[in-house]
């Protein structure tokens, strides 16, 4: 029996919201573990910046206060081992059997730097537009605290059915949009997303960083169907959850998943060169297609 279960409760929330908090959902240790990962990778890419050394893994930008990291991609690259246990981890197991099912691979994961303001803002959008016929989420494990009140995400609930009018939305209420809630998160916590729910997050008031990894997560079928990446991409994802697959406990899925995603093809660090050589771009958000002038969006008023 899985060691992580997410209730029919949770589920009817995700389902009709669009977006589901679970606590204290990342194991201390892999908490821990990521910390310090994120803290290399984001003096590595500083340091890259400053030698002029500039690598398509990352986005270095230069505000007012000097050049600070806003993204690391590719995760898989850099700490394989550590994709492997994080995915490969109770909660995202559950996450993976109950949200997503059968053939669930994850497509991507990154880690996100938000930094005090002045530093870019996470307008309103809305993720990857899909049929729908599968589903697609994204997953954030937060490796520091998200409060309310200071740049946490923002949720319109259940807009994840179809494109909203972003522009006029942004333009008429900026960030007050009609049924808005905040979502604030504390480190350790996993926030799944509908990809295509409305959300966006304001700017960060406190000093210091807020690091969060996001997963992507699809089912093959919906992957290979939809045609946005190649076969051969589809399929390293395949064989990256078997990677996750062959080191967890077998009571964490069913019988039918170590059938359908079998045995490693290859061990860990050739799956990862393969990974590497071979990238295809995500499907793109959804934004407001042009500047936006409201007096308190997307910088709040107070803080221009």
């Amino acid at each position: 029996m899985p060691s992580y279960e997410i209730s029919r409760d949770q589920i009817a929330q995700f389902q009709r919201d669009g977006y589901l908090l679970l606590k204290n959902a990342l194991p201390d240790a892999q908490l821990a573990a990521w910390r310090r990962h994120a803290e290399a990778l984001e003096q590595r890419a500083l340091s890259e910046h400053r030698q002029q050394h500039y690598c398509n893994d990352y986005c270095v930008v230069e505000d007012p206060v000097g050049p600070r990291l806003m993204r690391f991609d590719n995760l898989f690259g850099y700490h394989p081992q550590a994709c492997i246990e994080l995915l490969g981890c109770p909660a995202m197991l559950a996450v993976a059997r109950q949200l997503c099912g059968l053939g669930c691979v994850p497509l991507q994961m990154d880690l996100l730097y938000k930094h005090q303001h002045p530093h870019p803002v996470i307008n309103w959008h809305q993720g990857a537009q899909h049929d729908r016929q599968h589903p697609y989420l994204n997953v954030g494990v937060y490796l520091d605290d998200a409060p309310a009140g200071d740049g946490c995400l923002r949720y319109v609930p259940g807009t994840q059915h179809g494109l909203e009018p972003i522009q006029t939305l942004s333009e008429q209420h900026g960030w007050e949009v009609p049924g808005v809630v905040e979502q604030p998160a504390q480190a350790g916590d996993i926030l799944i997303q509908d990809m295509m729910i409305l959300h966006g997050s304001q700017p960060k008031r406190s000093d210091g960083t807020r690091r969060t990894l996001y997963i992507e997560l699809r089912p093959l079928e919906a992957i290979l169907t939809s045609g946005a990446q190649s076969e051969q991409w589809a399929q390293l994802r395949k064989q990256w959850m078997a990677q996750v697959l062959s080191v967890v406990d077998a009571a964490e899925v069913p019988s039918v998943w170590q059938h359908y995603y079998g045995s490693p093809e290859a061990d860990l660090a050739a799956l990862v060169t393969k990974m590497m050589a071979l990238k295809e771009p995500p499907l793109p958000a959804v934004w407001a297609t042009h500047p936006v002038d409201h007096p308190d969006y997307p910088v709040p008023a107070d803080l221009r």
